[in-house]
């Protein structure tokens, strides 16, 4: 759905060499797009930066758009017509219009996987049902995290936060990532195709001990998320 800001795809280029080094058979760099709507520009845009053949590229949207992804002459992209949702019990029979995030990966032969290096998704919503299913035990680390979020009516949300009826639904997001180790470096309004309710949100996976000053911080104010 449109060009995005990445972290230092330097690194990944070089991080896909090594893997490639180690292991023939790698991949070398994995990038899963959520929801093209037939826009390829953002894995256009990677190949360009990274060299052809650098990335496999895993597309997913409900509509056609297998023929013009062609089109775009990407190397190693495949399109994928189904969408994502909460991850139930396990259905790997192919044909289904929806699939969780642990089939999908199990599917593409992607769970043997440490790391998926982009996880990009604009699901129109569906981000506030699905996100905890992103960081479930057995899938391989989502490195870097390119997330569009939705205001407004969000309709079905993680069982999770149903109970929490006092703060917005961002809140749990941002902080059930920062948790997980996330950081926030970029972030930006959507005024192209709507009024800027929606915003795009890039994360980048670092290790826990960088969080350590700042819990050490609130906590000795006993600063709690309704005070920030």
């Amino acid at each position: 759905d449109g060009p995005k800001w990445i972290c230092d795809p330097h690194r990944i280029k070089r991080l896909a060499a090594e893997r490639k080094e180690k292991d023939p058979n790698h991949p070398g760099c994995v990038i899963y797009s959520v929801g093209s709507a037939g826009d390829f520009s953002f894995e256009k845009g990677m190949e360009e930066e990274l060299g052809p053949g650098t990335c496999e590229y895993h597309i997913f949207d409900m509509g056609d758009f297998e023929e013009k992804m062609k089109l775009q002459n990407i190397s190693r992209a495949h399109f994928h017509r189904w969408g994502l949702d909460t991850q139930g019990e396990e259905n790997i029979q192919p044909g289904a219009e929806f699939y969780g995030l642990k089939d999908t990966v199990k599917l593409l032969g992607h769970d043997n996987l440490d790391v998926i290096d982009v996880f990009k998704i604009d699901c129109e919503k569906c981000e506030w049902r699905i996100y905890r299913d992103w960081l479930l035990s057995g899938l391989p680390s989502l490195q870097q995290i390119q997330v569009e979020i939705h205001s407004g009516n969000i309709g079905k949300m993680h069982q999770a936060e149903k109970h929490d009826h006092d703060i917005s639904p961002e809140i749990p997001f941002f902080e059930f990532l920062e948790e997980a180790g996330y950081v926030r470096f970029h972030k930006e309004p959507n005024i192209q195709y709507n009024d800027g309710s929606c915003e795009e949100y890039a994360f980048l996976k670092l290790d826990k001990e960088f969080f350590a000053a700042r819990k050490k911080m609130l906590a000795e104010r006993n600063i709690t998320r309704v005070d920030i």
